[in-house]
């Protein structure tokens, strides 16, 4: 008898549990983007090396491309500051060999950026701190005096902040 109620429990639990188990790692096509408005951001990369660098412009273009297929407008700025500013210049000198190549292909995703009308800004704070001329980033990126103050600007007018 108590082997048959176990067989029954166990048969309940495939049947119905199982399935709702399973369906839940499936990744959801963004209900968020249902409604098809625009995305407003301002991506803050301030990652420490080239390879982070690199994959968090990955990112949002990704993100760029998941919100222009469902048929939204994707309004964004990308920022850098802090340690990530040593892989928008348009000189090597300050890198590692190893970094070279992920940096030359930062510059390729810098360059499809501004193609898409995306701006692209360095904080020259970071510039100073890090003892960077402005003139040395790459033509795709304008300095702005204070990063800070550019960040709280598009806050203000309805940007989300992305901190990466």
């Amino acid at each position: 008898m108590n082997r048959n109620i176990a067989l029954i429990f166990t048969f309940f639990l495939l049947v119905f549990l199982f399935p709702l188990a399973a369906s839940s790692q499936k990744h959801h096509d963004m209900p968020a983007l249902d409604n098809r408005s625009g995305l407003k951001a301002f991506f803050d990369i301030k990652a420490d090396s080239a390879a982070k660098v690199e994959k968090r412009l990955e990112w949002i273009n990704d993100i760029y491309e998941q919100m222009t297929q469902k048929g939204g407008e994707a309004t964004f700025i990308i920022g850098f500051r802090s340690q990530a500013s040593f892989f928008v210049t348009r000189g090597d000198e300050d890198l590692d060999e190893d970094d070279l190549p992920t940096k030359r292909k930062i510059e390729k995703w810098l360059k499809h950026f501004a193609r898409l009308g995306i701006p692209l800004e360095q904080c020259g704070l970071s510039a100073e701190l890090y003892d960077i001329d402005p003139q040395d980033f790459l033509p795709e990126i304008t300095v702005v005096k204070n990063g800070y103050i550019s960040m709280i600007k598009y806050q203000n007018k309805g940007y989300a902040y992305v901190p990466m």
